[in-house]
């Protein structure tokens, strides 16, 4: 019974819904970071750097999040919001605001079928995306770059540039060109 179970249609489904609920409901609810991020390594096959911080209540969907890669000193606040349809990379001391969301895939609107097509997403090195920033398919963020909040990101920003709107448009130049901002060494265990 349970063989002719695995061989129906709504096996593989079922499977990839309970993997997610596992993943963002049970996991991404535990209270230790360090648990988190063994868990997002060694079954979801991340790649993150060293003194990253991933919050409680992040959301990783998606069928690459085997290719999803964070750099060193990434900050990541609780509801970030992750569609690895396709590779997601982050760049060294990376800072986010909260409820931030990036999309790798979405539909084609002229297709009759709809059809979903996916796209990867770089934030290049110590660039900030603010709060409830959205970025879409096929973006990506330079270098320096600040994304203010609620923006929607449909297009490359230049590095060290300020971008604002929906869709996000450059608001001006940033005026530094290095920053000295770190990640403020290793969390305690629970967090």
């Amino acid at each position: 019974m349970f063989r002719r179970f695995l061989n129906d249609r709504l096996a593989v489904p079922l499977v990839a819904f309970l993997r997610s609920y596992a993943l963002n409901y049970i996991v991404g609810r535990v209270p230790s970071h360090r648990f988190r991020q063994m868990y997002y390594r060694r079954v979801c096959g991340m790649t993150i750097g060293r003194d990253t911080v991933i919050a409680l209540d992040c959301h990783f969907t998606g069928d690459k999040l085997h290719e999803i890669e964070f750099g060193d000193r990434v900050s990541i606040p609780p509801g970030a919001f992750f569609v690895a349809g396709a590779k997601i990379k982050i760049g060294d001391d990376v800072v986010f605001g909260h409820r931030v969301e990036l999309y790798t895939s979405d539909h084609d609107p002229d297709d009759p079928a709809f059809a979903r097509r996916d796209a990867p997403i770089v934030v290049e090195d110590r660039a900030f995306i603010a709060s409830r920033a959205i970025i879409l398919p096929g973006v990506t963020v330079g270098r320096g770059a600040v994304v203010a909040a609620g923006s929607v990101v449909t297009r490359d920003v230049p590095p060290f540039t300020i971008v604002a709107g929906v869709p996000a448009r450059v608001v001006r130049d940033r005026g530094a060109r290095e920053f000295s901002y770190r990640q403020t060494g290793p969390l305690p265990l629970f967090y």
